[in-house]
């Protein structure tokens, strides 16, 4: 397999980079990535408007001038997850020719995106089971991921190797299941560990182990 070093056609998308490109007032940037850092460590509940308002800088009315309500300014925070998930990562993992090589791939390209967005993440992770606003955006997340997957687990079924009778549903709870563990391992139940390759190793073969028949 090349490095992860060497995979230069991989492409990378963070909120940062997002805020940068979109076409907001500095205000708004500045409110969208204090809410991020601060409900991240704080968690929502235990983040009010005025504290983001104060770490930004701003006023409270501000705020709420770009934002009506904290679920607002949640759901802005929310909407870039949706297409930088897949992105057009899923174009590049399609030219690699063995399963092997396509979960590689996968689990070091996914398992960046993930880290350059800890905090957005741990934001999802931290309040999936309580937060009625990330519950609904979970459902079009999952929602989009189920059709463009589909093209994925096609070409993988290609090989005699793999479970024919696996859905997608199944495949994307073998495929995601493992790096999301990993993930919360390390930044949500851990303290920021570094990321090994003989850990991303055991990822991908727990990840081969389910896909195998």
């Amino acid at each position: 397999f090349r490095s992860w070093m060497d995979m230069n056609e991989s492409i990378f998308e963070s909120f940062e980079a997002y805020l940068e490109g979109a076409d907001y007032p500095k205000g708004k940037k500045k409110i969208m990535q204090t809410a991020v850092d601060l409900i991240s460590t704080k968690g929502y509940n235990g983040t009010s408007t005025l504290q983001i308002a104060e770490h930004a800088g701003l006023s409270q009315a501000t705020l709420f001038k770009y934002f009506q309500t904290k679920d607002e300014l949640l759901t802005a925070i929310l909407h870039p997850i949706l297409p930088s998930l897949l992105g057009n990562f899923l174009d590049q993992l399609l030219n690699f020719q063995t399963t092997e090589e396509k979960i590689h791939y996968f689990v070091y390209d996914r398992m960046n995106y993930l880290k350059t967005n800890q905090a957005l993440l741990k934001i999802v992770l931290q309040e999936i089971f309580s937060n009625e606003k990330i519950k609904q955006e979970q459902e079009h997340i999952w929602s989009f991921i189920q059709g463009r997957i589909g093209d994925l687990l096609q070409e993988l079924k290609a090989d005699p190797r793999i479970n024919p009778d696996l859905t997608i549903s199944q495949f994307l709870r073998i495929l995601i299941g493992p790096l999301l563990a990993y993930f919360g391992q390390l930044y949500i139940l851990g303290t920021n560990g570094q990321v090994t390759d003989e850990d991303l190793s055991l990822v991908e073969k727990q990840i081969l182990g389910g896909l195998w028949k």
